[in-house]
């Protein structure tokens, strides 16, 4: 009986991967995850997050089958979970680029200092697994976060050296999701001077009233970097101070002095 579960355990493994070689869409990878891989290491949710995490400049894909916890929910207020991904990222660095896992994670604090529809549903995850990959020519390192409802974690060791190649493979044969751009928001865009990416981050951190340390604990960056972005903020909406810049943006004011 043990080596008849032994042999259906390996073939679901072998099936998997084979099945991996097809996927070239988003809607295939998350139906390879749901028919393939949850079988073989139970998971809610799977967020990716790549790119530069020296400087937080990070991509996301996520795969859940909860409307909450999607790619465009977490576009639209990306800050905290980017700060959330570069501390994992870090823990995995100083673990020797090495997996692992954290039972009875809690989120509420995440959620706390920035509530939205995604940490609403990430505080229900108790679990989780990091597994990363290095990119050593394109400078793109990759992390992969399985999350889970239960408060532990279960990794089949011998699985993940053969299954996460070729999950990383699959995901990078599919071009990664952006925010959907509303006419209202490339209005919005428009009177905010053409902001970058980064900019309009800061901005909606100021408008929230943090200090240019706090953005720089959240955005993972110095700040001074902080300092930086906001002069050239004020330069491309033609202001002098942050008060201005909200104002001219249309955004509530009530914005606290940097420290």
């Amino acid at each position: 009986m043990l080596v008849q579960k032994k042999q259906t355990h390996w073939e679901g493994i072998l099936q998997a991967i084979q099945n991996s070689y097809a996927i070239k869409r988003h809607i295939e990878f998350f139906n390879w995850l749901k028919q393939d891989i949850h079988p073989l290491m139970r998971h809610d949710v799977l967020l990716a997050a790549w790119g530069d995490f020296s400087s937080g400049e990070l991509h996301f894909d996520v795969s859940s089958s909860f409307p909450e916890l999607s790619t465009q929910r977490l576009l639209e207020d990306s800050a905290i979970v980017n700060y959330l991904m570069c501390n994992l990222y870090k823990r995995w660095v100083e673990n020797d680029d090495k997996w692992y896992v954290i039972n009875r994670f809690d989120a509420s604090g995440i959620h706390a200092q920035s509530p939205n529809p995604f940490t609403q549903q990430l505080i229900k995850m108790h679990s989780l697994m990091v597994y990363g990959v290095r990119d050593t020519r394109g400078k793109a390192d990759c992390i992969y976060v399985f999350f889970d409802r239960t408060k532990e974690f279960t990794v089949p060791d011998q699985m993940l050296g053969m299954i996460m190649p070729h999950l990383d493979a699959a995901i990078r044969r599919i071009g990664h999701l952006t925010p959907v751009i509303k006419d209202e928001d490339l209005l919005d865009s428009m009177a905010q001077g053409g902001l970058s990416d980064r900019e309009q981050e800061i901005l909606h951190w100021v408008r929230s009233g943090k200090t240019n340390l706090e953005i720089g604990m959240i955005l993972n960056i110095s700040a001074n970097t902080v300092k930086n972005h906001l002069k050239r903020i004020f330069q491309k909406l033609d202001v002098s101070c942050r008060a201005q810049a909200v104002a001219k943006t249309g955004m509530p004011a009530g914005v606290r002095r940097p420290s």
